[in-house]
């Protein structure tokens, strides 16, 4: 049996599509958690000096995304076809722009972040979830961005919604997105989702 180990925050933030799929294809794993006070010292010690990352069998991959992949292509999760694959892909990839966005949130002045979070909400969330909402209505979707079982685009897109919602105080930033808003739904609603949402720590506030 391959031994899993999870390296992160003690957040949810870019670790939680991982936890997902794992939760999502009821395999066991371990998790290690850090506070934020204690990266700077354990960050020289991660490949690409970056987290999450995940341990397999004791070899460590970073990076949310290559570690997502890999873990779909194990679990069943990144479609029947190379084509489908490419479609998840071209989700997941549209969903990392809000990523990007965060970053520069959260990467900048103490002082300016609220007008840097104002603009985040107002001016760039806007476009990235008309593009994703023009994606779930396209002919490979179906009741997800890729046919009608849950792929790594929709855990991906799952979170990165959650942590708009934190950065917008709590707020449904997709209600005036109708697919979004219903895919959202159809994924919280899968039982071993819905089973982690119900007992998961909720996620920092700032």
């Amino acid at each position: 049996m391959v031994k899993y180990v999870l390296h992160y925050f003690k957040a949810q933030g870019r670790a939680e599509s991982i936890r997902l799929a794992f939760k999502l294809a009821g395999v066991d794993y371990d998790e290690k958690n850090f506070e934020f006070a204690d990266w700077p010292k354990l960050k020289p010690t991660f490949p690409t000096q970056e987290t999450p990352a995940l341990e397999v069998d004791g070899k460590m991959i970073c990076q949310s995304k290559a570690i997502l992949r890999y873990l779909a292509r194990e679990f069943g999760f990144y479609g029947k076809t190379s084509l489908d694959a490419a479609f998840i892909d071209q989700a997941i990839d549209a969903v990392e722009d809000i990523w990007t966005a965060v970053n520069i949130v959260f990467n900048g002045p103490q002082e300016t972040m609220p007008e840097r979070n104002e603009k985040f909400l107002k001016d760039v969330i806007p476009p990235i979830y008309v593009t994703l909402e023009r994606l779930i209505g396209l002919e490979q979707a179906g009741d997800f961005f890729v046919g009608n079982s849950i792929t790594a685009a929709d855990l991906f897109f799952f979170t990165a919604v959650d942590m708009v919602n934190v950065f917008s105080k709590g707020a449904n930033s997709v209600e005036k997105y109708p697919k979004l808003v219903a895919l959202k739904s159809r994924i919280a609603a899968n039982p071993k989702i819905a089973a982690w949402l119900a007992v998961r720590p909720p996620e920092a506030t700032f």
